[in-house]
């Protein structure tokens, strides 16, 4: 049986019989260390016991209800993307780049994923930032 919707081809999904075969599996070209396979073994006998428990000791998540102990048994690869970072340009509430001294660079305007800090993130922040360093930029222009 295949699961929908998952890219066993691509290398982003597997399936195994047990958690070490899993584990053995689990590996993408880009990973630095494979996982070692007691490791996630491990990781899946400490979740079971916190079913037995009632409660989830590490994250204290709402109460446990299902053991991992079935197979077939699956996992995903899933890489975290950065979106939002400290480093980028530097600018003002205009969107106009200001250098190490504090300077505004003339004419010059970023906005988006290319401008540093953390005021917003994705499809948002290129939009209002875009919308405000072009505003500013064509006005700017418009007094040469």
């Amino acid at each position: 049986m295949t699961p929908p919707h998952v890219d066993a081809d691509a290398g982003f999904f597997f399936s195994a019989g047990s958690m070490e075969a899993l584990a053995g599996k689990i590996v993408m070209q880009y990973q630095r260390v494979a996982m070692p396979p007691q490791n996630l073994a491990k990781t899946v006998a400490r979740y079971n016991s916190f079913v037995d428990a009632g409660e989830d000791a590490d994250f204290g998540k709402p109460t446990p209800l299902h053991k991992i102990e079935q197979p077939p048994f699956y996992a995903a690869w899933a890489t975290p993307v950065v979106h939002d970072a400290r480093a980028g340009l530097r600018i003002n509430a205009r969107c106009r780049v200001v250098d190490t001294n504090g300077e505004i660079i003339p004419g010059l305007y970023c906005g988006g994923e290319s401008a540093g800090g953390l005021s917003m993130h994705g499809l948002p922040r290129a939009i209002c930032q875009g919308f405000i360093a072009g505003r500013n930029a064509a006005a700017e222009r418009s007094n040469v």
